[in-house]
């Protein structure tokens, strides 16, 4: 069962608008400019645990204990943290354990630029995780929100948001494969979003695709930041220099920064407005160079019970895009 337990604080998360400066971009004086609602979503931290086959998982879940009590409190401050934030609250059947669902940022993948919300359903790596679908579905369902399923395997694992980043109004799209999903993954979500697009009359999104170099980065939303329409921070350690110049090609390279440091979650952060809600940082160096470069206002949380299962602010947040106005011509202005 599932049931909403907070309603958003305001009615838009952001408005996406026609960009009249967006090169590339088809443009007629009659068509009417896009607006596009990003909406934020979470799951609240009621089944929140680290069990035995979760470790090794990721770099950081090697420690069975969770301070319950401060991981809700530091899950409600995060909620708290944003403009706006739909909730929903989890009670699972019998027998049933969702240590991870909390990290919702892996529910699924929502599609910019259509008419009508549609998510793609994830095919989750491990087991405990796939026993998450039946609860992401009625989510989306209560949410009236189209979903698809993705039609993984043991082979193409596909594990939503926390795998791809959306560029340029949703016309281009970064994607990280290595420690969870695969090349093959993409091929197939590649050929998916063809279709997808095609069907409601509108250009596919190009992909660019790369593998992921370092463990400590194993989802891509870890490793990279997207903080405008068309400019992302990265770990240097993230990826090859092959790939970074991959993305410096793909975006313009004056639209890539990157960040060396040892605090390996201070890019799995979330754009809201103005602000940047992210993690507590290792030191104030850190966040004046990150406000330096996104030109937001940080605001800091504390998600320590969450780190120790290879998570904090992005992980635990998915975008939901709803759509209204003329489809083809949007941009993300953060």
């Amino acid at each position: 069962m599932v049931s909403k337990t907070r309603k958003s604080l305001t009615n838009t998360a952001f408005d996406f608008k026609a960009n009249p400066n967006r090169t590339n971009t088809k443009t007629n004086s009659n068509k009417i400019k896009q607006k596009q609602q990003k909406r934020f979503i979470s799951i609240s931290a009621n089944t929140f645990e680290i069990i035995d086959t979760q470790i090794g998982q990721n770099p950081y879940a090697s420690n069975l204990y969770i301070n319950t009590k401060k991981a809700k409190e530091q899950h409600t401050n995060i909620e708290m943290a944003f403009s706006q934030m739909d909730v929903y609250k989890i009670f699972p059947k019998k027998g049933t354990c969702l240590p991870d669902i909390v990290f919702v940022a892996n529910g699924g993948l929502s599609l910019p630029r259509l008419r009508n919300p549609l998510v793609i359903l994830p095919w989750m790596k491990y087991q405990q995780r796939r026993e998450e679908l039946s609860y992401l579905k009625d989510i989306f369902h209560k949410m009236n929100v189209k979903t698809i399923q993705f039609p993984g395997n043991h082979d193409a694992p596909f594990e939503g948001q926390a795998e791809l980043k959306w560029f340029c109004g949703g016309t281009k799209a970064i994607a990280g494969y290595g420690y969870r999903s695969t090349l093959k993954t993409f091929q197939i979500l590649d050929s998916m979003l063809k279709k997808i697009y095609e069907e409601n009359g509108l250009s596919a999104p190009k992909l660019l695709v790369l593998p992921i170099k370092s463990f400590d980065y194993y989802h891509l939303d870890i490793g990279m930041l997207e903080y405008a329409d068309n400019k992302c921070i990265v770990h240097k350690d993230a990826f090859s220099p092959t790939s970074i110049r991959k993305i410096q090609n793909f975006l313009g390279p004056s639209n890539v920064h990157i960040l060396e440091t040892t605090d390996h979650f201070s890019l799995n952060s979330v754009v809201d407005g103005d602000n940047l809600i992210i993690h507590k940082l290792k030191n104030d160096d850190l966040k004046n160079n990150l406000e330096l470069i996104t030109g937001k206002k940080i605001i800091q949380v504390d998600t320590s019970e969450f780190e120790k299962s290879g998570g904090s602010v992005r992980c635990m947040v998915l975008d939901i895009f709803i759509n209204k106005g003329n489809a083809e011509d949007t941009f993300v202005d953060y």
